[in-house]
C-alpha cells in the first residue's frame, strides 16, 4: 500500500513539474514577442514589361534658297536646296500682274540633288520663254507675255519618312519688249548696158532717127499757102506807104 501511494505521489509530482515547465516557456514566449516559425508558401507575380514611351520625331525642315533674285528674260532661274536626305518635287507656278495671278502650264525643270539631299533646281531660260498660260476665258492655252508680269511664284514639295513640307518662293521679273530694228535697204545699182560685140572688120554705124509727128486734128487746110499770101500782103502795104511818103 505504501508502494502504490509512493508511485502515485511521484506521478503527480512529475505531472506538476511538466505543467510548470510548459507554463514558464509559454510566459517567456509572450514576454519576448517571439512567435513560432510558420512556413508559408509565397507566389511570385508574373513580371510585366512596360513599353517604352513613343518618341515624337523632330520636325522636318528642309531648306531652299534663291540664287536668281531677278529675272530679265536672258538667264536661267536657279534654286539651291538641302532636303536633309529627303526628296523634292517642283510643283505649281504662278505669274502676277496688277490684276492678280495666272497659272503657268508645265514648265520643265532640272533637279540635281546628291544622296545627302544637297543640290540645285534649275528652270532654263528657254523653258521659261516657251511657257504657256490660259486666256481670260481659261479655255485656250497662250504664250506668256512676260512684259506684262512683275513676279513669278515657285512652289516646292519636300518629303522625308512620311513627313511632308511645302515651301514657295517669289522671283521678281523685269522683261522688256524686244526692240524693233530697221535694216536699211541699199538701192539697187542700175544695170550696166552690155557692150556691143566688136567687129574688127568694116564698122557700119546705123543711126535711126525717129521723127515725131504732130497729132492730127482733122484740119486739111494748106497753112503754107496762107502764110505766103500774108507775107505778100504785108510787102504790098509797105510799098504803098513808101510811095505815099515820096509823093508828098
Amino acid at each position: 500500500m505504501n508502494n502504490k501511494l509512493m508511485t502515485m505521489l511521484v506521478a503527480c509530482a512529475l505531472s506538476v513539474t511538466t505543467l510548470s515547465t510548459t507554463a514558464v516557456f509559454a510566459e517567456d514566449a509572450v514576454v519576448t514577442g517571439e512567435t513560432p516559425a510558420v512556413t508559408e508558401t509565397t507566389t511570385t507575380p508574373e513580371t510585366t514589361t512596360t513599353p517604352a514611351p513613343e518618341t515624337t520625331p523632330a520636325a522636318y525642315e528642309p531648306e531652299i534658297t534663291l540664287a536668281t533674285p531677278k529675272w530679265t528674260g536672258d538667264s536661267d532661274i536657279v534654286f539651291y536646296v538641302d532636303t536633309k536626305g529627303g526628296a523634292v518635287y517642283p510643283q505649281e507656278m504662278y505669274v502676277y500682274d496688277a490684276d492678280g495671278a495666272m497659272p503657268i502650264i508645265s514648265v520643265p525643270s532640272n533637279v540635281e540633288v546628291n544622296e545627302e539631299g544637297k543640290g540645285k533646281i534649275t528652270f532654263t531660260n528657254d523653258a521659261l520663254k516657251n511657257a504657256k498660260t490660259w486666256d481670260d476665258t481659261f479655255t485656250n492655252q497662250i504664250s506668256v507675255d512676260w512684259t506684262k508680269y512683275s513676279k513669278i511664284e515657285f512652289a516646292f514639295a519636300f518629303e522625308l519618312n512620311g513627313q511632308d513640307k511645302y515651301k514657295s518662293l517669289f522671283v521678281e521679273t523685269s522683261v522688256k519688249a524686244p526692240e524693233v530694228t530697221v535694216t536699211p535697204t541699199t538701192p539697187a545699182k542700175p544695170a550696166t548696158p552690155a557692150k556691143p560685140a566688136e567687129n574688127k572688120g568694116t564698122t557700119t554705124t546705123t543711126t535711126t532717127t525717129t521723127k515725131k509727128e504732130a497729132p492730127k486734128t482733122g484740119d486739111t487746110m494748106n497753112v503754107a499757102l496762107y502764110a505766103s499770101l500774108l507775107v505778100v500782103s504785108a510787102l504790098f502795104a509797105v510799098v504803098l506807104t513808101t510811095k505815099k511818103r515820096i509823093t508828098e
